[in-house]
């Protein structure tokens, strides 16, 4: 595995509305891969929002993050119809969860991402589920992520990624929670597919900016 890949980087909208979803999208689509239409923003306006951000940036992936919890292929399905390239499902739902979001997923073409935000030993639950499939799809996506309320006691995904890394045979690996310009020379260093940004973009005073410069770390570290 090649340590120095270079990681797509996701920015994460985690707005109530659309506009202001739509408007900072605008602002920052030149400096990243993906967009993500965030958990409370898809809870506030709905699945359509994947929709919009897919119509405004086509040349785009988008990701869903609905943290599936259950109805693994009926969340997958409404998330692929509005055009989303990856959907997330908590990594700690029932076996069968996952395989019904794999289940979706083979069948309209899209990129499953298990989130370990809920699991108490992301190692131990990655391993135990690396190998479910429907049809040979496998989860495309691993992500160890400290959420919103635990990064609030100063918690960071970096303290567990290391143990999720370098699991044998396992999907491509995110991180995402609290990641800033700061973190970006760290996790260079590890064997990283995709580094989500949030709030260190999206609250800046200039966006924009912000969203270059990671940009840039990325590509020179």
């Amino acid at each position: 595995m090649d340590v120095k890949q270079t990681p797509l980087l996701q920015v994460a909208l985690d707005f109530e509305s659309m506009d202001q979803a739509l408007q900072l999208a605008s602002k920052v689509a030149p400096y990243v891969d993906i967009i993500e239409a965030g958990t409370p923003l898809i809870k506030s306006e709905g699945i359509r929002v994947v929709q919009e951000l897919k119509n405004a940036h086509p040349d785009k992936l988008i990701c869903a993050d609905l943290k599936i919890a259950d109805a693994g292929y009926l969340e997958v399905r409404m998330a692929a119809k509005a055009k989303a390239d990856i959907v997330t499902v908590l990594a700690d739902a029932y076996n069968i969860t996952i395989v019904e979001t794999l289940r979706a997923a083979h069948e309209f073409n899209v990129e499953i991402m298990a989130d370990l935000i809920m699991s108490r030993k992301p190692a131990k639950r990655l391993k135990e589920i690396v190998d479910l499939n429907y049809k040979n799809t496998k989860l495309h996506y691993s992500l160890v992520h400290s959420g919103l309320d635990r990064q609030e006691s100063r918690h960071s995904p970096l303290s567990e990624i290391e143990s999720v890394a370098y699991i044998q045979d396992r999907p491509k690996l995110a991180i995402a929670g609290g990641i800033g310009e700061s973190e970006i020379p760290k996790l260079r260093q590890l064997p990283l597919d995709i580094i989500i940004v949030g709030g260190a973009i999206t609250r800046a005073e200039n966006p924009r900016f912000i969203a270059k410069k990671i940009q840039k770390l990325i590509h020179e570290s």
